[in-house]
């Protein structure tokens, strides 16, 4: 057994209480990244020493029944911690929400096998793993058509295509994306893929005005075989209707330290300039009170993370709008209190600004999100 996995195994034995593991959190990522966030940001340094230290920290396994540190597994918890990691660097938060949603989507596959050889390593933060479930979720929504193609051959599928923009990759890294039989569109696949195993590449061929240091690639499939060992899923049924609600809730976990980032920022320009701040429509007292009501809803929410009714489905689509829309608008509101020194190039302010505009856009974006929620209000 490896030392990571030894050291979150012997802390599962001995259950934390919630606050003191958030306080660990918390602790963890105040010595790990706030020296290096300008660097991730900038010159696109991936985060993985400090990704691992995170692991052994209890970040990436909250909401996994088997590896939590915690009495029970809690998705309310993991967006909390994805929200520590987020107020000091949104760059590592996306790459932790990456690997949470592979840890996710292993804690609900009925391919046990699969399961217990991936999960134990990730959710310590030995292995990484990504997520390339942006173009299944664009095509489901009707905005793309799937990018891999996969034909039967002995004992899996063979598989060509570009999956574009994945991110937490690096070699050795695993992700979680869905095949297309190319003899049959109505059959699809959920897997687990390794990069660098044969057939897989993955390319850098994008610059991006924020989160350089996330290790987003697109993919490239020359016929790569996919045994059916890592399949999450073959056909898939309801499995991604399933994962999908904890899929969305754990992503505003990234919002929310957005917007812990900029409650902080507005906070720290008003120890100078509070007599003419006062005069700006909303202040960090606002913010404070709008964010802790988001995360009363997200909490009630991810109580039953899989649950599939449409009226649940409806609030949890809420609750990531809500998270994007408060994001840009606190990102916003703390240029405003900075003023023109907000506007510095390399200024805090500015990456937490640029971080907002990411968490509008990632999948599902706020677009897509009102699509969805338009689609669920004529049902």
């Amino acid at each position: 057994m490896s030392s990571g996995l030894a050291s979150i195994t012997s802390l599962a034995a001995t259950a934390i209480s919630d606050a003191d593991y958030l306080a660990g959190v918390r602790a963890r990522v105040r010595t790990e990244l706030p020296h290096q966030a300008a660097a991730i940001d900038h010159e696109g340094i991936y985060p993985r020493t400090a990704m691992a230290e995170l692991g052994r920290s209890g970040v990436f396994s909250a909401h996994l029944g088997e590896q939590t540190l915690l009495s029970k597994s809690s998705v309310a918890l993991a967006v909390q911690a994805m929200a520590a990691v987020g107020a000091e660097c949104m760059s590592t938060a996306f790459c932790t929400w990456c690997h949470d949603a592979s840890g996710w989507y292993l804690e609900n596959t009925r391919n046990t096998t699969l399961r217990d050889k991936l999960q134990p390593a990730i959710a310590s933060g030995e292995v990484m793993a990504g997520t390339g479930m942006s173009n299944p979720m664009k095509t489901l929504a009707g905005f793309e058509g799937f990018k891999l193609k996969a034909q039967r051959a002995e004992g899996g599928y063979v598989v060509s295509g570009v999956l574009p923009w994945v991110s937490n990759l690096g070699d050795g890294h695993w992700f979680a994306t869905v095949l297309q039989d190319a003899d049959d569109a109505r059959h699809l696949m959920f897997a687990m893929v390794q990069c660098g195993q044969p057939g897989v590449e993955i390319r850098q061929n994008a610059k991006f005005i924020a989160l350089e240091g996330t290790g987003t690639y697109s993919i490239l499939f020359r016929r790569a075989f996919i045994a059916d060992e890592m399949m999450l899923a073959d056909p898939v049924a309801d499995d991604v209707k399933r994962i999908l609600p904890g899929v969305i809730l754990l992503q505003t976990g990234m919002g929310l330290g957005v917007v812990e980032a900029a409650i902080g920022l507005m906070a720290a320009s008003n120890k100078s300039h509070a007599s003419s701040n006062q005069y700006l429509p909303r202040g960090p007292s606002y913010y404070e009170d709008a964010k802790a009501g988001l995360l009363a809803e997200i909490t009630e929410l991810a109580q039953t993370p899989t649950e599939g009714a449409p009226d649940f489905m409806r609030r949890v689509l809420q609750a990531r709008l809500a998270v994007s829309e408060m994001a840009l608008d606190a990102a916003q509101s703390a240029l405003l209190h900075a003023g023109s020194r907000g506007y510095l190039q390399g200024s805090p302010v500015s990456r937490v600004l640029r971080e907002s505009y990411f968490v509008a856009i990632i999948t599902p974006s706020i677009r897509h999100l009102r699509k969805e929620l338009a689609v669920l209000g004529r049902n």
